[in-house]
């Protein structure tokens, strides 16, 4: 099940308040290595999103070595980890 709206906004909201920023529809993260589209930033649930974006965390940083700027790489996993923590704290707060 796609997430619900109020579940886009409370996303968005944390997301914003990592430093997150809006431009034409998409959300981008602190270093523009990752973005979301506004109207549809999932198309699966939450648990799902956590999931997938924790195991690309993982990817990131088993594939260390192969980044030539050592610094690009900090960026990109400080942005999948934005992403990640704000998932992991949504999921923690979801009403049983």
């Amino acid at each position: 099940m796609p997430l619900t709206e109020s579940q886009r906004a409370d996303l968005f909201a944390a997301l914003e308040s990592r430093g997150w920023s809006w431009k034409e529809g998409f959300i981008y993260a602190p270093h523009r290595s990752l973005w979301l589209l506004g109207s549809s930033p999932w198309t699966g649930d939450l648990p799902d999103f956590h999931e997938r974006m924790r195991d690309r965390l993982q990817r990131i940083e088993w594939l260390s070595p192969e980044y030539d700027d050592p610094h690009y790489h900090r960026k990109v996993m400080d942005d999948t980890a934005s992403l990640v923590d704000v998932l992991a704290r949504m999921l923690a707060e979801k009403p049983t």
